[in-house]
């Protein structure tokens, strides 16, 4: 879990299990420095949404520090920032990840250390003129996968790591002996070892154990992809 190492107490939390709210907690635009033990130093921007905001999205925002999705548009040459959060709506207040490995939403698997470009609104994928996101240096593609050994219960969604739940992020897809059809990571608990499956983020249900067991528990990044950023932007005008 990310915390913060700036000189402010009580931040809102930055990970994926605190749900955004309408309550603002701190200045617009602040910006803070945070580690966590698995995907180490990140920077965050505190910005209000003005539109829905899936995770993953790359995020612009004016100078207010309301928040919308990055537009499918080229030549651009806007900041941009990673939603940290499983969804906003709008009016909601919450972090933009501006540094450190981020984890995109993407709709095509994008090789490690090639570049990636705007596909979508919030989205991102293979790269095309004018659309490159510059500043991001993509680590790990949708076919990514990471491990952990996990016990599971017959016809229920909640899925225990002993060790921790390290690596693990909204939206993940998960597969295993005895893991439910189509599971993804729907919702993490705040004590850093409980997954809860279901067959979207947000909602818990649909795909829980088939088994009760000790298993080896796949986490694969589909529909996502990874990268160390610095203060992304998307590309400027091509002469």
């Amino acid at each position: 879990m990310f915390s913060a190492i700036s000189a402010l107490a009580g931040t809102q939390p930055f990970n994926d299990w605190f749900v955004p709210d309408t309550t603002q907690r701190h200045p617009l635009g602040t910006v803070l420095d945070a580690v966590d033990p698995y995907w180490g130093w990140g920077q965050f921007l505190y910005v209000k949404s003005n539109a829905t905001l899936a995770k993953g999205n790359f995020c612009i925002w004016d100078d207010s520090y309301q928040a919308t999705a990055l537009p499918n548009t080229a030549n651009l040459a806007f900041p941009t920032g990673v939603c940290m959060a499983g969804a906003f709506t709008a009016g909601q207040f919450g972090w933009l990840q501006i540094a450190g490995l981020a984890v995109y939403a993407t709709t095509a698997t994008v090789a490690a250390d090639a570049a990636i470009g705007i596909t979508g609104a919030g989205t991102v994928g293979a790269v095309s003129a004018g659309k490159q996101i510059c500043g991001v240096r993509n680590r790990r593609s949708a076919t990514a996968t990471i491990t952990w050994q996990a016990n599971i219960s017959n016809n229920s969604n909640v899925i225990l790591v002993p060790k921790g739940y390290d690596g693990a992020f909204l939206g993940m897809a998960l597969s295993g002996t005895g893991i439910g059809a189509s599971a993804v990571v729907a919702g993490l608990d705040p004590d850093g070892k409980r997954i809860y499956a279901g067959t979207a983020i947000g909602t818990l249900s649909g795909a829980n154990s088939t088994a009760t067991a000790s298993t080896t528990l796949t986490g694969t990044y589909t529909g996502y992809g990874a990268g160390q950023i610095m203060y992304p932007e998307a590309q400027g005008q091509i002469t």
